[in-house]
């Protein structure tokens, strides 16, 4: 795991796949691989309703273990004007995503 990775709370996740996204583009597999994100299209449509504009596409990608799989791609293609103070609604149950009950953090 990379020194990066600061948390999986939903909130970690969403940042460090922002953060990425803002280099380049970010597949599925690299996602899970080097930020730790088991499951990016779930951040990612949380980082969509926030107002960041990314796009998904479909490539053809390598495993670990050789085989080729139809995974996502995300491109940002424009950022958030401003983030989403965190008492408005805005389609995020954060009474879910951000629970710390979910989070291993400190448990291993």
């Amino acid at each position: 795991m990379s020194a990066f990775n600061t948390g999986n709370s939903a909130a970690a996740q969403r940042k460090r796949i922002l953060d990425f996204l803002r280099k380049g583009a970010l597949d599925t597999l690299t996602a899970r691989k080097e930020l730790d994100v088991m499951h990016p299209a779930a951040r990612v449509m949380e980082l969509r309703k926030r107002g960041s504009g990314i796009i998904t596409t479909k490539i053809d990608r390598e495993s670990d273990c050789g085989k080729i799989h139809r995974v996502a791609c995300y491109v940002l293609v424009a950022e958030a004007v401003a983030p989403a103070p965190a008492n408005i609604s805005d389609g995020i149950d954060r009474q879910e995503t951000d629970k710390t009950e979910h989070s291993m953090e400190g448990t291993l």
